[in-house]
Parts: C-alpha cells; sequence; structure tokens
C-alpha cells in the first residue's frame, strides 16, 4: 500500500466533484484496493455484504455489478474468499492473474516503468508504505493513490488535474486486460468474478467522469 510523505500547501477552492461523489469514488477505490491486496477477511465482507446502498442507479452497469458484489460477499465466508485469492493471485511460481501494471504495459520495461512511477508519486508527495512488500504498481497500491488524490481534492484545487493524470498514465491503459484475465480464471471464485466485474465497470465510469469533466 501506499503512504503520503509529504503536506501539500492547500487554498480553499471549488470542488470538480461534490463532497458526496468524491467521497463515495474514494471508498470505491479504497474497497478495490482492499480486494486486491490480500485475502478479505470477516470485517470486509460484511462491510460489502451491507454496502449496496452505496450506488444508488440500480438499473446502470455500475449499480447492478455493485449489488453483484455485494451480493456474493454476503454468500462467500472469509476462508472461502482466501482460497479465491489464494487461487489467482498467489502461487510460488507464476500466479493466474498478474496484478502488477507492468505485466500489462507492453512496450514499457518493468524497471523503465518503475522508475517513471516512483518519480511521479515523488512528486505527488507519495512512496511505497515501509512494511508493504508489493512494488508500487501493483494494482491495490494504485487505487489507494487514487483514493488519496481524491480526498486531496477537498483542500487542493490542483488535486483533480492530478488524479486525472495519474489515472491516464498508470490506471486506464490496463486494468480492462487484467479483469478480463480474473474474468476468465475465476469460474469457481465467484466473489472475485464479480469483483472483476465491478472494477471494470468502475474503471470505466471513472474514465467517462474524467473526459466529462
Amino acid at each position: 500500500m501506499m503512504t503520503a510523505t509529504t503536506e501539500t500547501v492547500r487554498s480553499a477552492a471549488p470542488q470538480t466533484g461534490s463532497p458526496e461523489e468524491n467521497g463515495a469514488r474514494a471508498g470505491l477505490y479504497a474497497v478495490l484496493s482492499h480486494l486486491f491486496h490480500a485475502r478479505p477477511d470477516v470485517q470486509l465482507l460484511r462491510q460489502l455484504a451491507a454496502a449496496e446502498s452505496l450506488i444508488e442507479d440500480e438499473a446502470g452497469t455500475l449499480g447492478v455489478a455493485w449489488r453483484a458484489l455485494c451480493a456474493a460477499a454476503r454468500s462467500t465466508d472469509a476462508q472461502a474468499a482466501a482460497a479465491q485469492f489464494d487461487a489467482l493471485f498467489v502461487s510460488p511460481g507464476q500466479p493466474a492473474v498478474s496484478l502488477y501494471a507492468s505485466s500489462y504495459m507492453s512496450g514499457r520495461r518493468r524497471g523503465q516503468l518503475l522508475a517513471e512511477l516512483r518519480d511521479d508519486l515523488t512528486s505527488l508527495g507519495y512512496a511505497r508504505a515501509a512494511e508493504s512488500t508489493e512494488y508500487e504498481d501493483h494494482l491495490a497500491a494504485l487505487f489507494d493513490v487514487m483514493r488519496g488524490l481524491i480526498a486531496d481534492e477537498a483542500q487542493d484545487p490542483e488535486a483533480f488535474a492530478r488524479q486525472r493524470e495519474f489515472f491516464l498514465a498508470y490506471v486506464a491503459p490496463w486494468t480492462s486486460r487484467l479483469f478480463e484475465k480474473v474474468a476468465a480464471a475465476s469460474a469457481d471464485a465467484e466473489l472475485y468474478r464479480c469483483a472483476a466485474g465491478f472494477a471494470d465497470a468502475f474503471i470505466t465510469h471513472e474514465t467517462q467522469y474524467f473526459d466529462l469533466a
């Protein structure tokens, strides 16, 4: 996961999104970061199971996918969720699905991508947490940065531009391919099949949000 390392000088300014909208977006990035960072625990599953009302659009693609994820959380216990996580993302050799951006962004060597990402994270005031064992291009880490940048928007007039730039550089180019791989590999993993479906719909929604802003 990521941690902020600097304090940005902020001034009052209108937000691009409403506080409610930004709060929901940040919350969804946080949920997805936790789901793809480690085995889901009982608390996370319970929170998901009770969170259907977080997205009010019942007929839209995002709302349908969110309710499917909440329903999957209700029907999956922590032991089964851990088994699904391990089957998909943990292996002594090559896991079924890689969660690292450098596995999908063709034309950019891992070292080059990580160097660019680390430079950008430093300029944003973020760095890998001391206790983290994952590289910075892990999906959960990138989602955690997005969550933090959205939170900054409440007080920083330039935060939205940084969000958009980071999203377009490090999230949008590759995540759909990851979610396709998760969906294909999760025939017996209902929770993560639904997590991939919702994450894909959410990233599509975010792409449209930034395009229209």
